[in-house]
């Protein structure tokens, strides 16, 4: 029995065939439709599947520039990928300030991750604020995101 995926958008419904190619293009057309007239998830949405390469080809430079639209518009898990790109160095040049500033808008939204990644951050051999390390990781781990425990027992080792 085949499976179908429903997918609703916009308030058009379009039936797709779960699994196939034609079905991720298809849902890949419909989300950068929606993302061109300026709804932010749909902004996410099509910087991930650049980001992935589901429905497209795998693009970091386009993923940025989706991405970014959405984080300009203060969704906060675009934040957070905005800030990973920029921490890496994929589809923009590696720049440690800019991937700190978008982490910490979507860290300052309560946005685990971007906890996490920015107390991993304050806790590298660059910034050294182990302090600060600890404030986010423990935010992080207040928001259940379980990766903070352990990076908690590491950097209170430094601080011993």
């Amino acid at each position: 029995m085949k499976q179908w995926l429903i997918v609703w958008l916009t308030m058009v419904a379009v039936t797709i065939p779960v699994g196939t190619f034609a079905g991720s293009e298809a849902i890949f057309k419909l989300k950068l439709d929606a993302a061109r007239k300026g709804d932010a998830e749909a902004c996410y949405d099509v910087g991930y599947r650049y980001e992935k390469g589901r429905g497209t080809e795998q693009d970091d430079e386009l993923a940025v520039e989706w991405f970014r639209k959405a984080a300009d518009q203060g969704l906060d898990k675009a934040q957070y990928k905005l800030g990973m790109h920029f921490l890496k160095g994929k589809g923009v040049d590696e720049d440690p300030e800019q991937a700190k500033l978008w982490l910490k808008k979507a860290a300052d939204q309560g946005y685990p991750p971007a906890q996490y990644q920015l107390g991993k951050l304050y806790a590298s051999a660059e910034e050294r604020d182990y302090e600060l390390a600890l404030e986010w990781l423990k935010k992080a781990q207040d928001n259940g995101y379980e990766p903070a425990t352990r990076e908690i027992r590491k950097v209170r080792k430094k601080l011993n």
